[in-house]
């Protein structure tokens, strides 16, 4: 997949899915909806995105998501147009949950550097394994969605990434950016991973071991060049 890797989005402007969109004038008069639409197309996109994870794509067609859903196929044209409105949303609105998550980790100009650090990880972790669906749709399917979603996304990612750096230097200083930047880069794949394997570990459990484990990876040591090993080297034992 190309630069982009975990759904991490740090827009200016909210996602333009369903739930995310700017709230209707007093003005206006849309359509009233229908009664019973918006929990029918609840299950629908729920269907979708469960497929999606677990088949893929490409393999899960609109009568497949009629059938998890328990509608005709035929059914969610009423709701979606097309598979690629279904992916489209689910990441966006994926990517509007974490951005509201880590904004207020991001804003916590009174906290110590470690504080800061701890806050983000945890934020972050906890919104994503609470989207595992979403958030599996755009590491596996992010590839199929068309140029004007994706790419505002991967800026958006790349920002998150680099806050996440940030945080990082600030407690550990001695770290270049190529360093700060590769060890959040493993931590957030670390993460994510979550998503795309499901486990039976219990939710809090689970967050509390990533949280932990992102944490230690981020201020484990750095081998300096003499830890290196070359791969043409060869080891020889004394005698």
């Amino acid at each position: 997949m190309r630069d982009a890797g975990i759904p991490s989005f740090m827009s200016s402007s909210p996602p333009t899915a369903v739930g995310f969109s700017a709230p209707v004038s007093a003005q206006s008069s849309p359509a009233p909806a229908r009664r019973g639409r918006p929990s029918r197309r609840a299950q629908i996109f729920a269907s979708a995105l469960r497929l999606f994870r677990e088949r893929g794509f490409h393999a899960t067609s609109i009568k497949d998501i009629g059938a998890d859903a328990g509608v005709a196929g035929t059914a969610v044209y009423a709701h979606f147009a097309t598979k690629q409105e279904v992916l489209a949303e689910a990441i966006q609105q994926g990517a509007g949950r974490i951005r509201d998550a880590v904004a207020p980790t991001l804003a916590l100009d009174s906290a110590g550097p470690e504080e800061a650090l701890e806050a983000l990880v945890r934020a972050y972790v906890t919104v994503v394994l609470d989207n595992a669906d979403m958030n599996a749709c755009y590491v596996l399917e992010a590839r199929n969605l068309q140029a004007d979603v994706r790419d505002p996304l991967v800026r958006s990612e790349r920002s998150l990434r680099t806050a996440w750096c940030d945080r990082l230097q600030a407690v550990r200083p001695e770290l270049s950016r190529e360093q700060a930047h590769t060890m959040v880069q493993m931590a957030i794949f670390a993460v994510v991973a979550l998503c795309v394997h499901r486990n039976r570990i219990d939710r809090d459990a689970l967050l509390e071991l990533a949280t932990s484990q992102v944490l230690g990876a981020l201020g484990s040591p750095v081998p300096g060049p003499a830890s290196r090993i070359s791969s043409g080297s060869t080891s020889k034992t004394n005698p």
